[in-house]
């Protein structure tokens, strides 16, 4: 009997395949093991699509957690340093684990809330800044969603929104490599880990981090709007 969460993935892979093959690269669902990349290691992806120079690595996370995620935000890391190749992650939650539907926000809000970022770093607040700032960070992620021919289910975690921002080149892969390594900083002020100091510079960073991406999502919301 097939479950929703199947029907889910089978519809995301049904998706993808039409996508992959629009761009002219070949789709494999559970890759055999010859032709899965040496530099994954044991990591076996859920499908790839593959084209002459390079190709695309797919794992889907089919329940939120944060094992599962940091093995995902693992192989990004692997996949971002080889030419040719880009990974992306797909998350599947049953219809209980759903976020509800979230508004995309403007650009008088995302302004307004880098603002009140800035006010609560220079006050001497920056862990609250943090989160405030890694809002903002799965808001973008969801605006790039939105923008995306590929679209995705609401709830967006921390590793998550890097890897949507990753994904559509909204961020390069330095940027994403230190967004993850943040996300843990991010993670154990939000879990209450109150022994937590959260350095001013990383907060400065992020925020500068996010101006320049929600510079780009949204030229290319304007765009579509036009």
């Amino acid at each position: 009997m097939t479950s929703e969460a199947q029907l889910g993935e089978s519809d995301v892979l049904r998706n993808l395949r039409k996508v992959s093959e629009a761009r002219g690269l070949k789709f494999y669902i559970n890759p055999p093991r010859e032709i899965v990349p040496d530099f994954l290691g044991d990591y076996q992806p859920d499908a790839m699509a593959l084209g002459p120079d390079g190709g695309i690595v797919i794992g889907m996370l089919r329940r939120g957690g944060p094992e599962s995620e940091q093995q995902l935000a693992t192989v990004a890391r692997k996949v971002s340093g080889q030419k040719g190749w880009e990974f992306q992650a797909i998350y599947l939650n049953s219809p209980m684990d759903e976020t509800p539907p979230i508004a995309t926000p403007s650009s008088e809000q995302l302004q307004a809330t880098f603002r009140e970022i800035e006010a609560l770093t220079e006050a001497g607040h920056p862990a609250a800044g943090l989160v405030a700032a890694w809002a903002a960070l799965e808001s973008l992620a969801r605006l790039a969603s939105a923008n995306s021919e590929v679209r995705r289910p609401e709830g967006f975690s921390p590793i998550r929104a890097v890897q949507t921002l990753a994904e559509e080149g909204y961020i390069e892969n330095e940027a994403a490599d230190r967004l993850r390594e943040m996300a843990k900083l991010r993670n154990a002020v939000v879990h209450g880990d109150l022994s937590v100091q959260v350095p001013v510079e990383q907060v400065e960073y992020l925020l500068q981090q996010l101006r320049l991406i929600a510079s780009d999502v949204l030229s290319v919301t304007s765009g579509q709007e036009a």
